[in-house]
């Protein structure tokens, strides 16, 4: 099979992919259609032109390795459609910024479930960085603000997308034996699935209003976002450890802030900017000390 990623080119395509993932919640913005309806949309072309990638690549779909790991694709793929439905409503109902500082959240979560999960100790360090992140998280809520009224809702759909975010991380490490293209393109398939029996269920298609301009910005989505992006991610992977990956994977939420900023003219209040680098500077610390232990020793077998 031909490969879009080497060795060579593993960084700059990680770092590219990161930097289409960033550009999501600012470019929902201008797409005037229910979230559910544009996620049905996105999965859609997604799924279709990700089956189309994968022939042109001379791959195949390989039905045995899929069926065996069947429960545990379905139920990440339940995961990552339930995550995409809550952060798209959040982009909706909040601001982009506290929308992905919430969904950032999940690296925190992995660390506090992981202990139950795959029975792997929780030290000291990953401890106190998920506590820093849940404080960071209070700041960014507006509970201490009494500037304004908070938006509970929109909160609550970011948070809510973080917990099923978490819980597609965990579905994923539980697959075995099977490749990164079937399990993508099963799972996107799935939280597709999902993202249309509810918009099937709560959104009145007679009333709905479809420009053109929405239809070419859904396939885009659906289309750069969704298909092209994840193949560039997963391809890179491949060529990456992961502590490396880890770290260049925190440029995405990063760049989706300053994009808010720039394009949407956002701003969290000071309160709020210091929850996001709280949550930012405590999900990044432990992959950089992971980081660090992984290149010493690497060092240290190498001499």
């Amino acid at each position: 099979m031909k490969d879009i990623a080497n060795p060579g080119n593993a960084r700059f395509l990680m770092i590219f992919s990161c930097f289409i993932f960033g550009t999501i919640g600012v470019f929902t913005q201008f797409i005037d259609l229910p979230a559910s309806v544009i996620l049905m949309g996105r999965g859609a072309t997604g799924c279709t032109f990700l089956v189309l990638i994968i022939y042109l690549l001379g791959s195949r779909i390989y039905k045995d390795d899929i069926y065996s790991n069947m429960f545990t694709l379905i139920c990440s793929g339940v995961c990552l459609g339930m995550n995409w439905l809550f952060l798209f409503e959040a982009y909706k109902t909040i601001e982009v910024s506290v929308a992905v500082v919430c969904n950032y959240m999940t690296p925190a979560m992995v660390i506090l479930v992981s202990p139950l999960v795959f029975k792997v100790k929780l030290t000291g360090i990953n401890l106190v960085c998920a506590l820093m992140a849940l404080f960071g998280l209070v700041l960014v809520s507006g509970v201490l603000d009494h500037s304004g009224p908070i938006n509970s809702h929109g909160l609550m759909c970011g948070i809510m997308a973080a917990i099923f975010y978490t819980g597609m991380i965990i579905f994923n490490k539980l697959l075995k034996s099977i490749g990164t293209y079937d399990r993508t393109l099963v799972q996107l398939a799935i939280g597709t699935v999902v993202v249309t029996i509810y918009s099937l269920i709560t959104v009145d298609f007679g009333t709905l209003v479809v420009t053109t301009d929405a239809i070419i910005m859904v396939a885009i989505l659906g289309i750069v976002h969704t298909a092209i992006a994840f193949l560039i991610w997963f391809g890179a992977l491949t060529y990456m450890d992961a502590s490396s990956a880890s770290i260049i994977c925190y440029l995405e939420p990063l760049i989706a802030i300053i994009l808010s900023v720039v394009l949407l003219h956002e701003d969290l209040g000071l309160l709020g900017w210091i929850g996001a680098a709280i949550i930012l500077g405590s999900t990044f610390m432990p992959e950089v000390i992971t980081h660090r232990k992984f290149k010493k020793m690497e060092a240290a077998e190498n001499n």
